[in-house]
């Protein structure tokens, strides 16, 4: 008997899970629903679903489609892949993530939403002051510093935003 699918003890690709989630993240960015992008490209919402899971393989015709549609080039569904397989993850994914996986995803998540809000600020100098801000957190956190009595970073750019009268 001819068996459809793939078993639930197989694990998932690593390839096909890392370009589903970077197909997420480009619909999460874009702030689209799966209905949406599925529907412009002809597919089902649950076919999408399963792209973006990692159960289905994106064929390459489909990823050109989905290039084009987000603006993007091919090689974005990729970046990282690299850096993720030298973590020494291995070929395959088991079927369920690990707590490190949905913490990444949870992460990846906040930085959609803060580039979805920044991205809808149209005043150049709150979109200075959030990046300066964002600049500065990075930084202490970085340099190990607790948010206690630590000294604050060096402030960066200050002289040229005095001079055009902004504030932080």
């Amino acid at each position: 008997m001819k068996r459809r699918g793939r078993e639930k003890k197989e694990g998932l690709n690593e390839v096909d899970v890392f370009v589903g989630q970077r197909l997420r993240e480009l619909r999460m960015l874009a702030g689209l629903s799966q209905s949406d992008v599925a529907a412009a490209l002809g597919l089902t919402f649950q076919q999408l679903q399963k792209y973006e899971r990692g159960f289905n393989r994106v064929s390459s015709s489909r990823l050109f489609k989905l290039g084009q549609f987000f603006r993007v080039p091919v090689s974005v569904f990729f970046e990282g892949l690299e850096n993720r397989q030298q973590a020494g993850e291995g070929g395959e994914m088991p079927a369920a993530g690990g707590g490190e996986e949905q913490e990444n995803t949870l992460q990846s998540r906040e930085a959609l939403m803060l580039a979805r809000y920044f991205q809808s600020i149209r005043d150049p100098q709150i979109r200075a002051a959030i990046r300066e801000l964002a600049e500065r957190c990075a930084e202490q956190q970085a340099n190990g510093a607790s948010a206690s009595g630590a000294a604050p970073a060096p402030k960066r750019g200050r002289g040229r935003r005095a001079e055009q009268g902004g504030h932080a």
